[in-house]
């Protein structure tokens, strides 16, 4: 059986314009989202020339985006004898219906200080759930032990709160 977002009467590019905010993705990786898709329904040659000149940027610009949507688990980039392919379906895992708007900002800038780095969506809804679970204050204090330990994993924050240290 096909994935849901594989069905003819699913709309990929609209899909990904409703929840690009949650996704987490700035405008020029949307716009790489949704010319990839584009492409491969258009059955368009897609490459980093067709990319930079649509994007209008420069590749080594085009390298960042392409390297911030793949860290994030959006998009898979393969080489094979006919050249490179892009496949953006695992952005389609994300399930915004499970995803809540968390109102105390400045935890979520809190986690990605911690992170270095955007969150993802599976750690935004991560942190939504040890901040239910576990309330703002000890998921601040979990974040600094753990970085006292020069641990900077969710995983080893849980850990923490799990074992009421």
């Amino acid at each position: 059986m096909k994935k849901w977002y594989k069905q003819p009467y699913f709309n990929r590019r609209t899909w990904i314009l409703e929840n690009f905010d949650k996704l987490n993705l700035n405008s020029q990786e949307t716009m790489v989202i949704l010319l990839v898709d584009y492409a491969k329904e258009a059955k368009k040659k897609l490459n980093y020339e067709y990319l930079c000149d649509k994007l209008a940027i420069e590749p080594k610009e085009l390298d960042s985006v392409l390297s911030n949507l793949v860290a994030k688990h959006y998009l898979n980039i393969n080489a094979n004898e006919k050249g490179i392919s892009f496949d953006i379906d695992n952005i389609f895992e994300f399930d915004p219906e499970k995803y809540e708007v968390v109102e105390n900002t400045s935890i979520l800038d809190a986690v990605s200080d911690f992170l270095n780095k955007p969150l993802t969506p599976n750690e935004l809804m991560k942190t939504k759930d040890l901040l239910d679970k576990y309330g703002e204050e000890k998921l601040l204090d979990a974040l600094r032990m753990a970085e006292a330990y020069r641990k900077y994993t969710l995983a080893y924050v849980e850990g923490i709160l799990k074992n009421g240290k």
